[in-house]
């Protein structure tokens, strides 16, 4: 979706259009609940956790300000992956998390130590210098794949070019960021 129909499509939401909600449940319901099953492997727990999500996109949307490196969407995906740590923090334990969330739980320890926070800081910065020094295609790739999620088949419709040239895109774009970030870091 781009950035001014989403755009559009928000302002529509706050103003309480039925035709909008409606609109915007049928973009997303099938991802979201697909993800949510895929998780939680349990059909009434998906609905719970999709219909919990649209519920607080709805809730939170006037607090909602598009950001550059997400819009819409990942915010309500951001949304979704904390309803399921939750459901799985509260039915059965930190200890049988899937991996992903036991990784995200390390990398974010629920007690900020101000250490890491100034060093997860640090490197945040680092990677964003480093992705602005890109060519505008490469990051438009990186952007496309890694931000928003989309498929090798998705950025190379939108960007009208074939999936082998994306593939060679997305590979050349992230050895020349890795190649910046490791100069990044042997400066620091």
């Amino acid at each position: 979706m781009e950035k001014s129909e989403e755009k559009k499509l928000i302002e529509r939401l706050k103003s309480g259009d039925k035709d909008a909600f409606n609109e915007f449940y049928n973009l997303f319901f099938d991802k979201v609940y697909r993800y949510a099953y895929k998780r939680v492997k349990n059909r009434e727990q998906a609905e719970d956790i999709t219909s919990e999500t649209f519920l607080r996109v709805i809730k939170g949307l006037k607090n909602f300000e598009t950001r550059m490196n997400g819009g819409l969407d990942i915010w309500m995906y951001t949304i979704e992956r904390n309803l399921i740590r939750d459901f799985f923090r509260k039915n059965m334990g930190v200890e049988i998390l899937p991996f992903e969330e036991k990784w995200n739980l390390l990398l974010q320890p629920p007690i900020d130590d101000p250490y890491i926070t100034i060093e997860r800081n640090e490197i945040d910065r680092i990677v964003k210098e480093s992705m602005n020094e890109l060519n505008e295609r490469y990051k438009t790739v990186l952007k496309c794949r890694f931000y928003k999620g989309m498929s090798i088949k998705e950025v190379a419709s939108n960007l009208g070019i074939s999936e082998a040239n994306v593939k060679v895109l997305q590979f050349r774009a992230l050895k020349k960021l890795k190649d910046l970030i490791k100069e990044k870091m042997g400066n620091e």
